[in-house]
């Protein structure tokens, strides 16, 4: 405990803990600090979540939902100290999955890694695990009003480490084979969203449809649905801005990518929305910005602010006629 606290000492009076893992460079203050707020933003979207699903859910379904997605951060918080963030970003076994060098949090104290080199181990630690709260949080849309909260956490554990962990680690884990392949994904899109979004609609199918509800959910309360979007798409800006683990230019790009392509999105919506509805609609266009800041996320760090426009705007056509998909094959599905 001594040694711990001389060496925070140290840390404060501008001294570095000495790395032990290669590729580092010397820790950066601005680095180090956008990488926390970054976090706290992105820990701001699980509620957020609940406050978006609450709007769609039938009244007395509106405690259940926001009572899982906190819940799911909880429980994934510690399922992410003691075993994810190792399995995820612990040396590579066979380029599949991680080491248990970091399980329970051990020898993280002094770390750094080379996907976040001018930032303290810790602070990596942080902004993963708020990535990896949300993503089980995501796939309960899908299970609304039919799955217990004691279910909905069981599951969202097992996911967890089942199918998120080794993922993450063929992409974001320097050497995981499809990082090796040459797979670039700035915030996501795999780990998070198609992953959530494919086990969204297994469950779905599995859980079968509502057996209270007929034709189409109208949201019980519109203004929980915006409310839920705008601090989503809030803390979208820390979520892709703070991929890039550093104050640069690249942040710079990636928000201003997540701005656009959400902005977007919500335009091409509205536009197909009053050209079959003849009308457009508040929920919609809440849901569609939500659909602009996970189109862009994957590249957010990457293209050009000109293409976030034009993914952002097919984000929106496409989503858009998935709901058309889903009513055709019954799927019970709230947000995907």
């Amino acid at each position: 405990i001594n040694a711990e606290y001389m060496g925070l000492r140290q840390s404060m009076n501008g001294a570095i803990p000495a790395s032990n893992s290669g590729g580092v460079s010397a820790i950066n203050g601005a680095d180090t600090v956008w990488v926390m707020v970054s976090s706290a933003m992105i820990m701001l979207m699980t509620p957020s979540l609940g406050f978006f699903y609450a709007g769609l859910v039938r009244q007395k379904n509106i405690l259940t939902m926001l009572i899982q997605c906190y819940a799911i951060f909880a429980s994934v918080s510690i399922i992410w100290g003691l075993l994810g963030f190792s399995l995820v970003f612990g040396e590579t076994r066979g380029h599949f999955i991680g080491s248990s060098k970091y399980f329970g949090l051990d020898n993280l104290w002094d770390s750094q890694f080379e996907e976040a080199p001018t930032v303290p181990g810790l602070a990596f630690f942080f902004f993963e695990l708020a990535a990896c709260a949300i993503t089980p949080a995501l796939i309960i849309g899908a299970s609304a009003e039919r799955l217990s909260t004691l279910a909905s956490l069981l599951f969202s554990c097992i996911w967890v480490i089942v199918v998120y962990c080794p993922i993450a680690h063929w992409v974001w884990k320097i050497g995981g084979w499809l990082e090796e392949l040459g797979a670039r994904d700035f915030g996501g899109g795999l780990p998070v969203h198609m992953s959530a979004g494919y086990a969204a609609i297994a469950l779905s199918l599995v859980i079968g449809k509502r057996k209270e509800t007929s034709g189409e959910m109208v949201p019980h309360n519109v203004s929980y649905v915006v409310l839920g979007a705008m601090l989503l798409w809030f803390g979208w800006f820390g979520y892709n801005g703070g991929s890039s683990f550093a104050a640069n230019a690249q942040a710079a790009l990636a928000i201003a990518n997540t701005n656009m392509s959400s902005c977007a999105a919500g335009l091409s919506w509205g536009i197909l929305e009053y050209i079959f509805k003849k009308k457009v609609t508040v929920s919609g266009i809440a849901t569609a910005t939500v659909c602009g800041l996970i189109a862009i996320t994957p590249g957010s760090g990457f293209c050009p602010v000109w293409s976030s426009l034009i993914i952002g705007f097919l984000g929106g056509i496409f989503s858009f006629f998935f709901i058309k998909f889903r009513e055709h094959y019954h799927l019970s599905l709230i947000h995907i």
